[in-house]
């Protein structure tokens, strides 16, 4: 026994352990509280939304297939990229930076930071006005200075064009040199350029025939303009498929919604969603249902677009839907309007489904923050949260279903086009709905994304 002679000591030293140990918790507790302004017992749910943002879909970049690619080049002192102005939806946008980044990579010029036009907020299908935004208004402006050095250490990176060496002494001193990657092949088939790896070769004769040669103290500026998914990505091999879009990660604040609207899906659903996992099956539907005014001016049904029309869509959206047996759908659309109606009609079906956007499962902080951003910036949450779902349909005529769908056909058992049998591109995790023939026309998104 402890202490025989002086019990009453044993038993105040007991006393005061055990006080010291309770208050020990209760200032641990307190330190939590401080430090994440929510109490300890959301332990969970800030573990799942730190796995959830911070896992790239549907692995953490490899920079070996990049680094492989810019090895095959010679980077030039004195010879310099940009491509300002980028214009598009997010899907487009996004494969126009990369593509751009791509035909710096073969010319061996170093790049200043791509920017983007922004979209006219009244006038969806306004998207080329003169309003220029800095990358990061739409991607983590970080990540791609990390990843693109890392992927391509060669190659060197400028905020400014005035901020490359020896700029007051460039060759034709007032505008740079415009070019569009697609001007020396104007005759390439749907599957793009056939001679993609001569793009350098081509470059520096059209360079050769103006008598401009590239010197350290007499740099050539080159602003890249934008022509249309005529670079065939697939030629630089599969693995720099998979890998070059994670160049372009989406803002943290984005990532940081799309997280907790996972976490709010699997809280009012009673789904199983694991955050580590790039898929989880069973768990929620992905329906991009594109009837914004934009995509009605674009792509109007009068005019043989099928998929164009409201009904159309849904009718494909409901027909899959019962496939799956899925029963929690998380819509993307950028109209509210058309979502009730969705919704409405699927009741009027007896579908035994619930339908959600990104502004039902938001609250507090989070939807103010949501409600503080433009229609592009909404779109990436919606983006990520797609990436992530156990079955997900979009149109043909978009290039947000062609992005989603290529990147989570990274995990399919199909090869190259993926096709079940049906549709323009059916796996087991995404359709594109309809044929060729449902079309007037369909971009040859499929060669020329990069997912």
């Amino acid at each position: 026994m402890l202490w025989p002679e002086r019990p009453g000591l044993a038993f105040i030293l007991i006393v005061s352990l055990v006080l010291i140990w309770t208050f020990g918790f209760q200032v641990h507790d307190e330190a939590v509280f401080l430090l994440y302004g929510e109490p300890p017992e959301d332990q969970p749910e800030r573990d799942f939304l730190d796995v959830a943002m911070k896992v790239e879909f549907p692995a953490p970049i490899n920079y070996a297939p990049i680094q492989e690619i810019c090895a095959r080049t010679t980077f030039r002192p004195g010879l310099l990229f940009s491509c300002e102005g980028q214009h598009g939806g997010v899907g487009m946008l996004r494969n126009q930076i990369l593509k751009c980044i791509r035909y710096a990579i073969h010319a061996g010029a170093a790049l200043v930071v791509p920017t983007i036009a922004l979209r006219n907020a009244k006038e969806l299908w306004d998207i080329e006005t003169k309003t220029e935004m800095g990358l990061e208004y739409l991607f983590d402006r970080e990540a791609f200075d990390t990843h693109l050095l890392n992927g391509c250490p060669g190659m060197r990176i400028y905020e400014r064009a005035e901020d490359f060496p020896f700029y007051e002494q460039r060759v034709r001193t007032g505008e740079p040199l415009t070019l569009i990657g697609s001007q020396f092949e104007l005759d390439y088939p749907r599957e793009g350029l056939r001679h993609p790896r001569e793009w350098r070769h081509f470059f520096d004769w059209w360079l050769d025939g103006r008598s401009i040669s590239i010197q350290t103290e007499a740099p050539v500026h080159i602003h890249m303009g934008q022509s249309f998914l005529e670079y065939p990505v697939i030629d630089d091999g599969e693995a720099f498929v998979h890998e070059f879009g994670k160049i372009l990660s989406f803002r943290s604040d984005t990532r940081a919604l799309a997280a907790k609207i996972l976490w709010e899906l699997m809280e009012t659903f009673d789904i199983e969603i694991d955050p580590t996992q790039a898929i989880n099956s069973n768990t929620f539907y992905g329906a991009h249902l594109r009837l914004e005014q934009d995509a009605l001016w674009a792509w109007p049904p009068e005019e043989g677009w099928v998929f164009g029309a409201m009904n159309t869509q849904f009718d494909e959206q409901f027909k899959n839907l019962q496939r799956t047996g899925l029963e929690v759908v998380y819509v993307a659309s950028g109209n509210r309007t058309v979502v009730d109606v969705f919704a409405e009609s699927a009741r009027m079906r007896n579908m035994p489904i619930s339908v959600v956007t990104k502004e039902d499962l938001l609250t507090g902080d989070d939807r103010r923050m949501l409600d503080n951003m433009t229609f592009d910036q909404r779109g990436l949450v919606d983006f990520l949260v797609m990436f992530k779902a156990s079955a997900f349909m979009g149109v043909a005529h978009s290039s947000f279903p062609w992005t989603v769908a290529l990147r989570r056909h990274e995990l399919s058992r199909y090869k190259g086009i993926a096709n079940e049998g049906s549709d323009l591109m059916r796996d087991e995790y995404s359709i594109i709905m309809g044929m060729t023939a449902d079309y007037p026309y369909v971009d040859p998104f499929v060669y020329s994304i990069w997912p």
